[in-house]
């Protein structure tokens, strides 16, 4: 090989490791948007973790989109690898007891999402998941007063209209439970 074939072979490899790298930055950007159904999204997440097995963040998202196509074993899996790393890590505490919470084992999500709260305790979901997981448990007072604790928190932030929603979810919750347990205390 020449000299000046060698370099210009050094130079397509570098555009492309270069293009992959830039195609991996849109395609999380992409994902995030929710634009793509999960089993692409999936693939996707799992090139991303062939380059970097240790992205965190990517491991939610993968866990997140396994969780949301039902392989609830799988998603476990790695949420429990990013807890390893972070344990720490909000969205995989809060993302474990959703996996927890839907393999019916209530009190493991329910000590879940109360370690979630305490890590980060101005998510207003947290709290509505908490409750589920109460009420599934029968703790019907818990249930209520968590639902309430989420909506005394302030609809700011970034989030502001998904904390609107939650807002909305966690008074539905709160309303059901009342209606059903013939708990007086009134909703804010």
């Amino acid at each position: 090989m020449l000299p000046t074939e060698n370099h210009t072979l050094h130079s397509v490899i570098l555009c492309f490791i270069l293009l992959l790298f830039c195609w991996i930055s849109s395609a999380t950007a992409h994902i995030e948007k929710g634009s793509m159904p999960d089993s692409v999204a999936e693939m996707e997440f799992l090139i991303l973790l062939e380059f970097e097995p240790d992205n965190l963040e990517v491991r939610n998202q993968l866990g997140m989109v396994l969780y949301r196509q039902g392989k609830l074993e799988e998603a476990e899996r790695e949420f429990d690898y990013v807890l390893q790393k972070a344990p720490e890590n909000f969205d995989a505490v809060d993302a474990l007891g959703l996996v927890k919470l839907k393999q019916a084992n209530y009190q493991l999500a329910a000590d879940l999402f109360k370690k979630a709260i305490a890590l980060n305790p101005a998510d207003m979901l947290i709290y509505y998941h908490l409750g589920q997981a109460l009420e599934q448990l029968g703790n019907i007072n818990d249930a209520a007063e968590a639902y309430r604790a989420g909506l005394s928190l302030e609809a700011t932030g970034p989030h502001k209209q998904g904390n609107t929603e939650n807002r909305q979810a966690l008074l539905e919750a709160l309303k059901n439970i009342q209606e059903q347990s013939g708990l007086t205390q009134e909703i804010n």
